[in-house]
């Protein structure tokens, strides 16, 4: 080398309060903990579970009284069954009820995990 510096890069002139307010939000939104962003979600058994999707699927009118049987299962990403019993009698279209719970057990699941029992 000859003995020369670099010369320091040249810049903008801007006020250095545009810079910070401009530099840190961003900055510091993705420093949060996970935990912060993520809420926790309430642990709820199987049982509970599958009785809440029961209610709500007697919430509908079309509903039969009685037999309609909610299974869930799996882990940190549970799902539902529904079972369709002949205590139902005949089901019209009885994919749009096992539809209409899958649907109801993935809402759920955005708020409750599964607890072990």
């Amino acid at each position: 080398m000859s003995g020369r510096h670099a010369s320091p890069p040249r810049t903008i002139d801007v006020p250095d309060a545009q810079v910070a307010a401009e530099v840190s939000q961003p900055v510091a939104a993705s420093l949060e903990p996970v935990e912060a962003v993520t809420p926790k979600r309430e642990r709820k058994t199987a049982a509970e579970l599958a009785e809440m999707i029961e209610l709500d699927l007697a919430r509908h009118p079309d509903c039969p009284k009685s037999g309609m049987r909610v299974t869930v299962y799996g882990g940190t990403h549970w799902r539902a069954m529904l079972t369709i019993t002949p205590a139902a009698g005949r089901v019209r279209n009885p994919q749009e009820w096992r539809d209409l719970a899958n649907d109801l057990a993935e809402r759920l699941s955005k708020r409750y995990a599964l607890a072990s029992e």
